[in-house]
């Protein structure tokens, strides 16, 4: 039913912390308009989260929609934890896409990056001529560049 991350699976992780779901709709201030699953809370720790006004007291799996991709993910509590208390990530960022997306966007982020800088390179060796078409060809494929012939000295 869920995408499957490689970490925490496609399901649901209990830990059977007993907390009342009043206590997981007060923990942040998002839970209440969202479907989360009870039996997966995780106790948070307020001291390492970044925050304006409000923590997040506990952390529970959330069901959430692929921005991208459009199926059905777990934001597990686990990975929450990791974000907002290791990453420091602001406690109010949310995940809005599922694993694979997020894998793709590093991916595509990471060739425009080499592009990038072998496009500024003054004075190119062959072999970073041939990586730059490489790239751009690749980028061409994957619908990033629109119009391989308007990329200057690529020569295709």
């Amino acid at each position: 039913m869920y995408l499957n991350h490689p970490r925490y699976g496609n399901t649901p992780i209990t830990t059977n912390t007993p907390v009342t779901i009043e206590a997981i709709e007060n923990a942040h201030w998002r839970y209440s308009s969202l479907k989360y699953f009870p039996n997966t809370v995780i106790l948070a720790d307020i001291k390492k989260q970044n925050y304006a006004i409000y923590p997040r007291a506990l952390y529970v799996d959330i069901e959430e929609k692929c921005g991208t991709c459009s199926k059905a993910f777990i934001f597990f509590a686990q990975e929450q934890q990791y974000w907002f208390e290791t990453l420091r990530f602001w406690v109010d960022s949310h995940c809005t896409h599922c694993f694979e997306c997020r894998r793709h966007a590093r991916y595509i982020l990471t060739l425009r990056k080499r592009y990038d800088m072998l496009t500024s390179l003054a004075n190119k060796t062959s072999g970073e001529k041939t990586q730059r078409k490489e790239l751009a060809n690749t980028l061409y494929c994957l619908g990033i560049i629109k119009n391989i012939r308007c990329i200057p000295a690529c020569n295709f």
